[in-house]
C-alpha cells in the first residue's frame, strides 16, 4: 500500500456560528485502512515534523469530525493508518478562520503536498 498518496481525497472544513465546523474528507480505498487521526495547529506551519501539531482525534474509518466553533484561527491536517499502524502522510491543509477574525498570515514556503482537506458550514 502507498500510504503517503493514501489522503489524496478531499478534506472539507464547514461552519456555522451556530452549529460549529466539521472537517470532511473523501475515504480512503485501501483495504486495510483502519481510521484516521485528525491533527491541529494554532501556527504555521502546520505539519507532524514542526512541533505545532497536536493531536486531536483518532478515529475509525469514517469521513468526518465535528471541531466545535473554535475562537481562532485553527489549521487541521488528517493522515490515514492501517491495520498494522503504518500512518499515510498527511492531507493538505485545512484553515479555520471565525468570523470577524482577521486573515490568518500567508504560510511559509513548503513543498507541495495534494489538498485533501476542506471546511464547510454545517447547517
Amino acid at each position: 500500500m502507498n500510504w503517503v498518496r493514501a489522503i489524496a481525497g478531499v478534506l472539507v472544513l464547514w461552519s456555522s456560528t451556530a452549529w460549529g465546523a466539521t472537517l470532511t474528507w473523501t475515504a480512503n480505498s485501501e483495504p486495510d485502512l483502519a481510521g484516521y487521526r485528525v491533527f491541529q495547529c494554532s501556527q504555521q506551519p502546520c505539519t507532524r515534523t514542526s512541533g505545532n501539531a497536536s493531536s486531536l482525534a483518532t478515529l475509525g474509518a469514517v469521513t468526518s469530525f465535528n471541531i466545535g466553533t473554535p475562537a481562532v484561527t485553527q489549521y487541521y491536517f488528517i493522515t490515514a493508518y492501517d491495520s498494522t499502524n503504518n500512518e499515510s502522510g498527511m492531507s493538505g491543509l485545512a484553515t479555520f478562520t471565525p468570523a470577524g477574525a482577521p486573515p490568518p498570515p500567508p504560510p511559509p514556503a513548503a513543498p507541495p503536498t495534494p489538498n485533501g482537506l476542506h471546511i464547510s458550514a454545517v447547517q
